[in-house]
């Protein structure tokens, strides 16, 4: 056998650029939930169109639910987040007004007795 002209060369029976059908999804759904960008994981297996790519993605029920998980988790903080600073903003309004008697400030006065 012939020494091989590059270092990187590996003498096989099949192509060098041949790959099972298989190997490709694994290798696609690997990458994508792994967290690489959906561009990369295209470029890297020499597709010109993104939904080229997605035809070999078979993502796992697992990685689904724990996307959607993520996101909702997220959603749910995001939206926590905003009712505690509108109820803070609520309570600060109403410190303001707060004329220390008990009783609440009438509108356009001072409030207490006249």
């Amino acid at each position: 056998m012939a020494p091989p002209k590059h270092a990187c060369s590996i003498a096989t029976r099949f192509r060098p650029h041949t790959v099972s059908a298989d190997t490709s999804h694994t290798y696609v759904t690997r990458l994508i939930e792994a967290g690489y960008d959906a561009s990369f994981v295209t470029e890297q297996v020499g597709h010109s169109h993104a939904a080229t790519t997605a035809i070999y993605t078979a993502l796992s029920s697992d990685y689904k639910n724990s996307q959607v998980r993520e996101f909702l988790d997220a959603a749910e903080q995001e939206a926590l987040r905003s009712v505690f600073a509108r109820a803070e903003a609520e309570a600060d309004m109403d410190d303001e007004f707060d004329t220390g008697d008990g009783e609440p400030t009438p509108v356009g006065g001072r409030g207490g007795s006249r």
